[in-house]
């Protein structure tokens, strides 16, 4: 019994690993262990309480076996491998169950699996049916296996680690988002009241404010509603209220809610139907109109003055629609191209009055591929961009 037991039972503990499923991983490494050594059995095993648990097994059924009989046991408490060339001789196995019944151990080779914080909690070892020796070279493959294995397991508790924060942040930005968004939101309903309620006595100079507040609200409402809707779909947790849409009043709709944004900047829209009939999708479509805002929010923040963003829709195949949202601004870099849906790229092609929040276009591909569709862009330096989305057409 190791000296730290305690403490070492609560690290194999905390790698949440006993009785976990099978893994190609640990299985591959005790494949190569048995070819190196010539062996018939391999195994990584993991020393519980009452118990020794096979997290691979090459070349034995079995998935555990008591404590009281393991070899293991006794190779957690040595530096280096811990070898018995024959266990009918060995005083310490001669009469053990499984030397004298099956699975017939005379031969043992085990390395100690040994965490970054000096805690045994198993070994990489190899077994035979008959005595035998291993080769200086064997035994030296054996231990670069073992390193192997607690590789994978220190990588194991890494990953819990950063599952754990991510479940933390993800809660946190959920948390944040609500506690914000209820107090913009009543702060944009008064100043919208302000704004259009017939408050004729305001001087100009306070009418202004009102109005720069109201854009601002807007703005920031925006950016908590995007950190929101990011924090639900890496949670699986974003509702799609999927069902049969004209994907044509889809897009007239979008280009009504978002025309004054875009005549604010100083540009307009201009739709161009390329289809005979209107198509139905199978969409959410208050998510399809906040893909569309984005692209086209998107268009008018890069386009030129007094230019005009071209919204198309086709149909490149027979079962599928293909909408665009085509600008005429600076484009995009080509080196920038690559990461240009990843959550806040770090793109040069931004622009300082309208700042947006680096969300847009990544959340824009998540929901369009929940609505099994795909999204692409192509973009000249210099000359414009065009981001589009193909849908398949729905079927009666």
């Amino acid at each position: 019994m190791p000296d730290n037991e305690r403490e070492r039972l609560q690290a194999l503990l905390e790698l949440d690993i006993l009785d976990s499923l099978e893994e190609q991983g640990y299985d591959d490494l005790t494949r190569l262990a048995a070819q190196i050594c010539d062996t018939p059995i391999a195994l990584v095993s993991l020393l519980d309480k009452d118990r020794q648990w096979f997290k691979s097994h090459y070349g034995l059924e079995a998935r555990e076996t008591p404590r009281d009989y393991a070899f293991c046991a006794h190779a957690i408490l040595e530096k280096g491998p811990f070898v018995v060339e024959d266990a009918d001789k060995d005083k310490r196995f001669d009469d053990n169950p499984l030397v004298t019944g099956e699975p017939r151990v005379k031969f043992y080779s085990g390395i100690p699996l040994v965490l970054k914080n000096n805690m045994p909690v198993g070994t990489l070892c190899v077994i035979d049916h008959k005595p035998r020796t291993l080769s200086e070279n064997q035994l030296t493959a054996l231990e670069a296996l073992s390193r192997q294995v607690v590789s994978q397991l220190e990588l194991r508790t890494k990953l819990r680690q950063l599952q754990k924060l991510d479940s933390i942040k993800n809660n946190f930005i959920s948390l944040v988002s609500h506690e914000l968004r209820t107090p913009i939101t009543s702060i944009k309903g008064a100043l919208e009241l302000m704004a259009h309620k017939g408050f004729t006595s305001l001087p100009e100079e306070a009418t202004s404010l009102v109005d720069i507040g109201l854009r601002n609200s807007d703005r920031l409402l925006a950016v908590v509603n995007d950190i929101l809707d990011a924090s639900k779909i890496d949670a699986g947790k974003l509702d799609m209220d999927i069902q049969p849409c004209s994907i044509v009043e889809i897009v007239e709709e979008s280009l009504y809610l978002n025309d004054p944004y875009v005549k604010q900047c100083e540009c307009q829209l201009k739709l161009e139907t390329l289809i005979e009939n209107d198509i139905a999708v199978n969409v959410d479509k208050y998510r399809l109109i906040q893909v569309m805002t984005n692209l086209i929010s998107n268009a008018a923040k890069f386009t030129s003055e007094n230019d005009t963003i071209v919204i198309s829709i086709d149909r490149p195949e027979e079962n599928k629609v293909r909408v665009a949202v085509k600008d005429h601004g600076r484009g995009i870099q080509f080196k920038e191209q690559g990461d240009i849906f990843q959550r806040f790229p770090e793109c040069s092609s931004t622009n300082d009055k309208l700042p947006g929040t680096g969300l847009g276009l990544n959340l824009s591909q998540s929901l369009i591929e929940q609505m099994e569709g795909e999204i692409r862009f192509i973009s000249i330096p210099g000359e414009g961009s065009e981001f589009y989305f193909i849908l398949p057409c729905y079927k009666m």
